[in-house]
């Protein structure tokens, strides 16, 4: 079995890419990094360049998350890679994640791995009781997921209208949809930091504030909007819902408020609008 590690780059900050390839790189094959037109992409180059287990893809602008995540997949098909790795450019695996990932790639159908996640800013509560092993899940986030090439290849594989957020709940729904399944493993194979997180109560319930900034307000709420209305068994309910909760966060809890609800309303105005 070949395996692979993608990671997309946007102005990384050098000292934690190192951390995050130095803990991977042992791990698999091969290392490919996926660049979005950074401004220090020099200093990568010259740091990473020369390793023989690094491959880079340099695109002239930001292309996006998804555009990226779709370059990794190809590359990994095009060079026969079975599984892929996909990691944020800030995210650092645990020693020994591809070797737990590798007692499960036999499930039934499974199309995509993941693992519990450890932020460095808040506490997430997975719902895993400690004696399963593994577990059935509808979605993860594509940090840390491995990726089953040949049933991406299956499925309508990354949606590059939705540029960065929701990128990684939409796959997990596409690769369902085409009779994949998601797996969560029961072991902490991620350090990682996601904005600047930290755990509040929000009408007397545990609740997750990430402190986005407006530009990522406004994707997370377009790209809510749109996966509603791209799949019918999302509910738009549900969505609109996500969006009223994460408006009230912001006005308790976060600063540039008005800023960030503008660009949540807009997003909502653009995601009805979007081509599906």
């Amino acid at each position: 079995m070949r395996t692979m590690a993608g990671i997309v780059l946007f102005n990384p900050d050098l000292e934690r890419l190192n951390e995050n390839i130095g803990a991977v790189i042992t791990q698999v094959d091969e290392v490919l990094l996926v660049d979005n037109n950074s401004n220090n992409l020099e200093e990568v180059e010259k740091q990473f360049g020369k390793h023989e287990k690094i491959s880079f893809l340099k695109n002239s602008s930001n292309l996006g998350i998804a555009t990226a995540l779709a370059q990794i997949m190809k590359y990994a098909s095009q060079h026969q890679v079975d599984w892929v790795l996909t990691l944020d450019q800030d995210s650092v695996c645990r020693p020994g994640l591809i070797k737990e990932y590798e007692k499960y790639i036999g499930f039934p159908s499974a199309g995509m791995l993941t693992c519990k996640i450890t932020d460095r800013n808040f506490k997430a509560n997975y719902g895993i009781q400690n004696e399963e092993s593994v577990s059935e899940i509808e979605k993860c986030i594509t940090a840390a997921s491995f990726v089953n090439v040949a049933a991406y290849e299956s499925s309508d594989g990354f949606d590059e209208k939705m540029f960065i957020d929701g990128v990684d709940f939409d796959i997990c729904i596409n690769l369902r949809h085409h009779g994949f399944k998601i797996y969560r493993v029961n072991y902490d194979g991620l350090l990682q930091e996601v904005g600047n997180g930290r755990n509040v109560k929000l009408f007397g319930k545990p609740y997750i504030i990430y402190n986005h900034s407006p530009f990522r307000c406004y994707y997370i709420a377009r790209n809510n909007i749109y996966l509603a209305r791209k799949y019918s068994d999302v509910s738009m309910k549900h969505m609109l819902g996500k969006e009223i909760l994460a408006e009230m966060a912001t006005i308790l809890y976060e600063k540039q408020k008005l800023k960030k609800l503008k660009q949540r309303w807009r997003g909502i105005c653009d995601g009805l609008k979007m081509k599906v």
